[in-house]
């Protein structure tokens, strides 16, 4: 079996004469509608608010309606919602040869839904939707991870990923339950979280001290683009020689101090929490992600961030960019 679908070797033809049901029309949902049907793919639309989708000259259907139709079925949904809309609306409209596909492996690696003998496959582009669209209308894509339930599922999933724009750099093959944990993982140790309070540490450390919000915020929030940037462009080490030897010097005999045996211990304690499903119970269990969201957006964090990025925005200073 493949490990790797390049880009060169694999053919959209796969998905010809099948119609692909995409369930919701949020982030994801909307990227991968849009790139299939501009990639020349059969494409209906399910979703309980057609709005934005009739904007993007869209017919949109109801969700069993849009179900009813597809060869291949794409729950894009939002994880915590996926296993009820599935019981009461997508199983039970599903053609009985139909392929169900998701672009997170969430619902199935902690079995909130059973596919039972049906072709089940995994097509996650690496990066939000918006990204995935901007890069395929620009001529190029993203990276993504493969799974299936056979390795005729896993060639259907590639071609699907290939239309979707995110076979560029190539499709790495995966299983649902590798790409879910060590996606959680990345969110919550770095990306979303261990990133996120390293910001808001560093910030309110240079503020309780006396220094200016708005230098405060460019050193460590604004900053953070420029390093994340290189690092994509350089690796670590290329990065490393971009910077000042000061930056260097300070980054390499510094890190180290901050993220330390303690924190890889804590780390180790996430891990375990993802693997074991109490994350997921956890979460799935919990309504208190909006107040959480609240009390974050009332921190002088993010007020300071809102008055710079709208006087950068002034300024030409912005990267927002409009679908057209």
């Amino acid at each position: 079996m493949k490990t790797v679908f390049e880009y060169d070797q694999v053919s959209i033809n796969k998905l010809d004469g099948k119609t692909i049901a995409v369930i919701g029309y949020g982030n994801q949902g909307r990227a991968h509608a849009l790139n299939l049907r501009d990639s020349g793919v059969d494409v209906v639309v399910g979703t309980r608010d057609g709005s934005k989708a009739i904007s993007d000259k869209f017919e949109p259907l109801s969700i069993p309606e849009a179900v009813v139709a597809g060869d291949i079925v794409m729950i894009l949904l939002p994880d915590e919602v996926q296993k009820i809309v599935w019981e009461q609306q997508i199983k039970p409209a599903m053609k009985s040869d139909a392929i169900v596909g998701f672009a997170h492996g969430f619902a199935i690696a902690f079995n909130q839904i059973d596919t039972g003998q049906r072709e089940t496959i995994l097509v996650a582009p690496k990066g939000q939707g918006d990204m995935l669209r901007e890069a395929y209308k620009n001529g190029g894509g993203l990276p993504g991870l493969l799974s299936a339930t056979s390795d005729s599922g896993l060639e259907i999933a590639a071609a699907y990923a290939k239309a979707v724009g995110c076979l560029h750099g190539g499709g790495f093959v995966t299983t649902f339950r590798d790409e879910c944990v060590a996606d959680q993982f990345g969110e919550q140790v770095v990306l979303c979280g261990g990133l996120i309070e390293l910001i808001r540490a560093s910030f309110e450390t240079l503020v309780a001290r006396g220094y200016d919000e708005k230098n405060a915020y460019f050193e460590c929030v604004h900053e953070v683009k420029l390093i994340a940037d290189l690092l994509h462009r350089e690796g670590i080490d290329g990065m490393r020689k971009k910077i000042s030897p000061t930056a260097a010097y300070g980054g390499l005999t510094r890190g180290r101090r901050l993220i330390n045996d303690d924190t890889r211990k804590e780390m180790h304690i996430i891990l375990d929490e993802i693997e074991s499903g109490d994350f997921a119970s956890e979460f799935l269990d919990n309504d208190n992600l909006e107040q959480l969201s609240d009390i974050e957006a009332d921190s002088k964090l993010v007020s300071t961030g809102r008055t710079m990025r709208n006087r950068l925005e002034a300024c030409g200073f912005s990267e927002k960019k409009e679908e057209k």
